[in-house]
């Protein structure tokens, strides 16, 4: 019985002292900018959000940029927007038109963040509906939209899905490169938000320019979920200049709703 003991014992002693202690030093990140600015072809206001990526193990809440400068230039004259509220920075008499350019100037601290984006030309969203398709042994309802690319000019869209007032997480971006010139019948596929009978649905179409579309798309490539997870070590490539997060987007935009039958 000695001699198993032993053995046990040597074999303990063998395994512990392979084992090391691993001192892991976790870096929470530096704080990053975030901004995320919309220009569209709608009179109204116009808005330029700003704030602060948190570290990882910190909550998950945003916190806002105050007291910056924020200027967007457009056909020589430039507006400036004012803080309605922490971290939101709107104006109003902003004059709006489609393949115009547009300039965004953000001033915090003593950093100064900039980007532009050009307005396309929109494309008429026809309609939407709603289809059942096979999923295995399920039949799921999803959303279709339709519309007509106008042929011979390169079009991106990013469309934007809500579901009784709230947006589901999937991202859609496309482009024309094998739709150039068709009718267009796109289906909006998300397993986020189950549509039921009754569920009104809402679908925003955007015209977006190259820079947005390959933001959108790498960012739904990768899983992302919305502006929130612009600030994940995941980001793609930003329009912003310095280093900021986000993005700032000049886009037309067309909504139509539908209630799940």
């Amino acid at each position: 019985m000695r001699k198993y003991w032993f053995i046990y014992l040597l074999i303990l002693l063998a395994v512990t002292s392979c084992q090391r202690v691993i001192d892991i030093s976790i870096n929470p990140g530096a704080t990053l900018i975030v901004i995320e600015g919309n220009v569209v072809n709608v009179t109204g206001v116009q808005t330029v959000a700003i704030s602060k990526t948190v570290p990882y193990n910190d909550a998950n809440v945003y916190p806002a940029v105050t007291g910056a400068t924020v200027t967007i230039t457009a056909n020589n004259v430039t507006y400036t927007l004012k803080e309605t509220q922490p971290g939101q920075y709107t104006v109003t008499n902003m004059k709006v038109k489609t393949g115009q350019e547009y300039v965004l100037s953000v001033k915090s601290g003593d950093k100064v963040y900039t980007s532009s984006s050009v307005m396309p030309a929109q494309v008429l969203l026809d309609s939407i509906g709603i289809s059942t398709i096979a999923i295995g042994n399920k039949s799921v309802k999803t959303v279709s939209t339709f519309y007509h690319d106008p042929p011979g000019v390169a079009n991106q869209y990013r469309f934007v899905m809500y579901v009784n007032g709230v947006q589901v997480k999937a991202i859609f971006a496309l482009n024309d490169e094998l739709t150039d010139g068709r009718l267009v019948n796109t289906m909006l596929y998300q397993d986020d938000i189950v549509l039921k009978t009754g569920d009104k649905v809402e679908v925003e179409m955007q015209c977006i320019d190259m820079n947005m579309y390959n933001y959108w798309y790498t960012l739904s490539q990768q899983g992302g979920n919305g502006p929130n997870n612009s600030a994940t070590p995941s980001n793609p490539a930003s329009n912003l200049t310095n280093g900021a997060l986000g993005y700032f987007s000049a886009h037309t935009t067309q909504k139509k709703s539908i209630t799940v039958l």
